[in-house]
């Protein structure tokens, strides 16, 4: 992608919509008897046809709504029956519980209603209404079967918590959410099955230990259920694994051990009536501190999933005191002052306070999980980002086929990482725990899907997110195959130089620009940087730094090179110059190769002079692309626009309708400072063939550190104030834009 001068030309002079002038016109004649529309009785009889007419009218049209919502309710039930069938059940459900006064509280059970909803609606497009209601039913009945039988055994037997749980109610929508989510993620794929079975089961143990009331044990039941339901009706997921398995598995666990400790100590906090084995450790702090601890506990679970070591840090400190403040509280003191009698009781009373005694002993699990699973978390250095030689990077670029960016890999500021037998690599930045990689990966054609899935066991054993920036679409199956999510960010343009021609309507610019640089004695000089003599030199950098200053944002980075970028043996340029010598526009080319052969050259760096000659631009690549086509290159790449999309396909998923919303509003904050959109129509002058090209990462969860990276990436310099004067420059364009619509 590439830095221009270029600024949004005029919009045109597009007209507003004409007025509508019958709005305006009014009659102020004085109706006669007899006249039209007066009182006489022609007006009368049309008046009381008109009026008779009316309710007639207003009957069709209620009809009409009364079929078409009919028809609506009929090809809904046939698309989503059970959704429906589940939306009545839950509205009966909650109607008939609050009635009978099983629910004190109406919206928490409401709000599981909802979610439960949410998920057979999910379920049902994912595997078919038939096998989600046979997981929905058949899990159901039997978690509520099975948890019925171990109450009425438990109290049988003078178990303490089975006889405070007796008469509970076994069955809720959280009991079908469950089942139904832990059998349908067995079609996801494996990292996201694995972490919602996780996810589920943290919430499952939190309700059981701490909650011990009747439905957190069907709630339990239900998840095991889940797992047989899964494994008889819906397929496994044809995705292919792609995390480190060793270091996915103990950051896991170690979240989801942390995980039930702090959502038990939500519940027992929150529930008045909680009466589980470990709900005393509501008493451990007041309000404030438990607030406090379990946002503590909260944010360290996120920080174990993404393996950082201060999660780890955070999470043992945490636990070790815990422990140590139940253990002084329920075991030390009391024993110390002999509260406890174990004379006379019942085997319920007993058992009772053993519990008690022993509360301690969860956090203190929950610590040794994590310090057993600690080499997942090794501390990440600047060592990680290791950078190879410049020599390395150039010889892997040219027998590989790292696409018309993959030069971009040798710029300062990326890390490389390499395949072990050297066959594939993958030039990076890392910000915000992610793993930004530079265009396509640099390998050959049969060896780029070994090198991708390589590189993303490499961010997952550091705890990073691999995210793919700026790819093209002939690496979407591998992608596809891995089950991530991809996104259109920007769009490049190829000009084939086998058919390059300044010949047709399209391109009616390019020999306006041509024969004036001929008429006016403007040349087109070859050089590298350093071969520069030093006047011309001195010429490229000032026009560089006066672009620089008038902008109101900084320059941009990562993929879109400058001054420092220029300086390369490697980098042809072709500037401009009038016979005084006086530089007018210059540009510069990066190599891209295959199989060890140059075919074709990327525009990078395409600055103008302060008073060009007009079409400087034009000129230069059209002679580049005479130039090239000389040479015997295959293509010309007029790089990438960002936040562009080629093939203009409408969004179909809401993340991608967000996403593209996104996009197109930070376009328009950017434009008036990089004139991304002039872009795009500065480059149709030269006709040439539009590619997208994507963002892919694992999830769309991942999108929001992914753009904050690649902020950092691209404008690592930015300030809060020159943000401001973007904003400004934008409402100012888009008021001017709203003037010339009105004139």
């Amino acid at each position: 992608m590439e830095n221009t001068t270029l600024a949004p030309p005029p919009a045109g002079s597009p007209h507003g919509d004409p007025a509508d002038t019958s709005a305006n016109q009014s009659t102020n004649t004085s109706a006669r008897p007899g006249s039209p529309g007066g009182p006489g009785t022609e007006g009368t009889r049309a008046t009381t046809a008109t009026t008779a007419a009316a309710p007639a009218r207003t009957a069709t049209a209620a009809a009409r709504t009364a079929t078409a919502s009919a028809r609506t309710t009929a090809a809904a039930l046939r698309a989503r029956p059970l959704t429906l069938l589940a939306l009545l059940t839950a509205v009966a459900w909650i109607t008939v519980a609050h009635a009978d006064g099983d629910l004190r509280h109406v919206v928490g059970p409401a709000l599981a209603a909802a979610v439960a909803l949410v998920t057979v609606a999910w379920a049902e497009a994912r595997v078919g209404a038939v096998r989600t209601g046979t997981v929905a039913v058949v899990g159901s009945l039997g978690a509520a079967a099975a948890a019925s039988l171990v109450l009425l055994v438990g109290s049988a037997v003078g178990e303490e918590f089975s006889q405070i749980a007796d008469g509970d109610r076994v069955w809720g929508p959280s009991v079908t959410l469950i089942v139904v989510l832990v059998a349908v993620s067995r079609g996801l794929a494996p990292a996201r099955r694995q972490g919602l079975r996780a996810a589920v089961l943290a919430v499952a143990l939190a309700g059981l230990l701490f909650g011990g009331h009747g439905i957190d044990l069907a709630r339990a039941l239900a998840l095991l259920a889940g797992l047989p339901l899964g494994r008889a009706l819906v397929p496994l997921s044809a995705h292919a694994p792609w995390h480190d398995e060793p270091s996915r598995r103990a950051r896991t666990v170690a979240a989801t051990a942390l995980g039930t400790v702090a959502l038990g100590w939500t519940i027992a906090a929150v529930a008045r009536d909680a009466v589980g084995v470990l709900s005393p450790i509501s008493e451990l702090a007041g309000p404030e501190v438990t607030v406090v601890a379990v946002g503590v506990l909260a944010l360290a679970v996120g920080l174990l999933l993404r393996g950082r070591r201060l999660g780890l840090v955070v999470a043992v400190g945490a636990l070790v005191l815990m422990t140590g403040l139940l253990a002084w509280y329920f075991t030390v003191i009391p024993l110390a002052d002999d509260w406890f009698t174990w004379s006379g009781l019942s085997s319920g009373e007993v058992e009772w306070q053993v519990l008690l005694l022993l509360i301690w002993v969860a956090p203190a699990t929950a610590t040794i999980v994590l310090l057993r699973r600690r080499r997942a978390f090794d501390r990440r250095t600047a060592a990680d980002l290791r950078v190879a030689g410049r020599d390395r990077v150039l010889a892997q670029l040219r027998r590989s086929d790292a696409g018309s960016l993959g030069f971009m890999a040798t710029w300062a500021g990326n890390g490389h990482w390499f395949t072990d037998d050297g066959r594939g690599a993958v030039a990076y930045r890392v910000a915000h725990g992610v793993a930004l990689t530079v265009s396509d990966p640099i390998s050959a054609p049969d060896d780029a899907a070994e090198t991708i899935r390589g590189f993303a066991r490499h961010c997952s054993t550091r705890g990073l997110v691999p995210a793919f920036y700026s790819v093209h679409g002939r690496h979407l199956d591998v992608f596809a195959e891995l089950g991530w999510s991809v996104t259109p960010v920007a769009e490049e343009s190829v000009v084939e130089l086998a058919t390059f021609t300044t010949s047709g309507k399209k391109r009616q610019d390019l020999r306006t620009a041509t024969n004036r640089a001929a008429r006016d004695g403007v040349r087109a000089v070859w050089s590298t940087y350093r071969g520069l003599d030093e006047e011309l030199r001195r010429q490229v950098d000032a026009l560089s730094d006066d672009w620089v200053a008038a902008k109101a944002l900084p320059e941009m980075g990562f993929t879109l090179g400058g001054l420092r970028e220029l300086d390369d043996p490697e980098v042809r340029l072709l500037v401009a110059v009038d016979a005084d010598g006086a530089v007018h526009g210059v540009t510069s080319w990066l190599p891209s190769w295959r199989d060890g052969r140059l075919v074709g050259r990327t525009l990078d760096v395409m600055r103008r002079g302060h008073d060009p000659m007009p079409g400087v631009v034009e000129f230069l690549i059209a002679t580049a692309a005479q130039t090239f086509r000389a040479e015997g290159l295959e293509t010309l790449s007029l790089s990438g626009t960002p936040l562009a999309s080629a093939d203009g396909t409408v969004p179909t998923t809401l993340v991608d309708r967000l996403v593209a919303r996104l996009l197109a509003t930070t376009g328009r904050v950017l434009e008036p400072s990089y004139g991304f959109t002039s872009l795009r129509r500065f480059k149709d002058k030269f006709d040439p063939a539009h590619e997208t090209l994507w963002l892919a990462c694992p999830s769309p969860a991942d999108l929001a550190p992914v753009g904050r990276a690649l902020a950092t990436a691209y404008v690592p310099t930015l300030r809060a104030r020159q943000v401001v004067a973007a904003l400004r420059a934008a409402r100012g364009t888009a008021a001017d834009r709203r003037m010339r619509g009105a004139r």
